[in-house]
């Protein structure tokens, strides 16, 4: 009886490493899962920062085109301001469109 009680303690044993070992997977898959959970959250969190700075960064950069536009306009409306009117030029050209149309 001796060897049916140490197979049966050595049954009981291999069940028990089973138990262990199938826990320590489970453990370990759970770890994964969480693991692989996180790395996403934070790439997802870095790619919210990431388009935010870009967005902004657009934004910025628009205003600045429209403030360039602006002032080159107002440059140059300022320019032909400043350019005397030739008035006996535009009555010659304005008569020869009339002459030319009769």
């Amino acid at each position: 009886m001796d060897s049916a009680d140490n197979i049966d303690r050595l049954v009981e044993i291999e069940h028990q490493a089973a138990d262990i070992i199938a826990d320590a997977e489970k453990k370990a898959s759970q770890s994964l899962l969480e693991t692989k959970s996180a790395v996403e959250s934070m790439r997802n969190q870095k790619l919210v920062e990431e388009r935010k700075k870009l967005e902004a960064e657009h934004v910025s950069f628009l205003k600045s085109l429209e403030a360039q536009s602006a002032k080159e306009i107002s440059d140059y409306r300022a320019t032909l301001n400043s350019i005397p009117l030739n008035t006996e030029a535009l009555k010659t050209a304005i008569q020869n469109i009339i002459r030319a149309g009769e």
